[in-house]
């Protein structure tokens, strides 16, 4: 399975949703790269669009590109588009996996829709699998232990030598293992409840679109509505 192809036909779907003159999110991730790639391709023919990052290295990416880039303001954005580690029939997403979940939650939540871009491999009928949390480091033992009680097996995210990794925000970063999860909704409350979370990577009826790209180079739309286009 050609997952480069499937990731490249995805995002370059999704950039062709984008509306001259739009306000747009930029994800972080594999397969918001190649978002990002055909969006700025479009830009240098001519498309008026302005950016705001998820993450460092978007933001890296993008300014190398030549996409003007502005910050979050009041007005939030037309659209943001980003990628997703798991994908359920409702969309509902697990995010994260590269550690930028908050900024990615507040860039999405500040958008009027929502363009979600993955490869096929990403579909699955339950949710399940490593959910991320961004902590603080002040009572992290407490903090994972609160984690822990939720039903995942949480540790923190280290680098090759052992040494903690952090967010673009300065977090601490925890995986969770939840081999299946039955409520998402009510996973998400007990994980917003726990004072050291900062956010985690359950994004839950905020998908306003699903572009599915296919190793042959085609892509499917979802819908929450479950309507599927080609």
């Amino acid at each position: 399975m050609d997952v480069d192809a499937a990731k490249r036909a995805a995002g370059e779907a999704a950039a062709g949703l984008i509306g001259d003159g739009e306000r747009v999110g930029l994800g972080t991730g594999t397969t918001a790269y190649w978002f990002i790639v055909a969006l700025a391709a479009r830009v240098r023919d001519g498309l008026k669009v302005s950016g705001v990052a998820t993450s460092d290295a978007t933001e890296r990416l993008a300014a190398g590109l030549g996409i003007p880039l502005a910050d979050l303001d009041a007005g939030g954005l037309d659209v943001a588009v980003d990628g997703a580690d798991v994908v359920d029939p409702d969309l509902r997403l697990i995010k994260g996996g590269g550690g930028a979940m908050v900024r990615e939650k507040i860039v999405a939540a500040a958008a009027q829709r929502f363009v979600v871009v993955i490869d096929d491999s990403k579909l699955r009928d339950v949710l399940g699998g490593p959910i991320p949390a961004e902590v603080l480091s002040f009572g992290v033992r407490h903090t994972l232990a609160l984690l822990e009680a939720t039903g995942g097996h949480y540790r923190i995210r280290t680098d090759g030598s052992g040494g903690d990794i952090r967010s673009d925000n300065g977090n601490l970063l925890a995986d969770g293992d939840y081999p299946r999860i039955d409520d998402p909704e009510g996973l998400a409350a007990q994980l917003d409840a726990i004072p050291g979370v900062l956010g985690h990577g359950l994004f839950l009826g905020m998908a306003d679109l699903v572009v599915v790209g296919f190793a042959d180079g085609h892509v499917e739309q979802r819908t929450p509505a479950h309507a599927v286009g080609g």
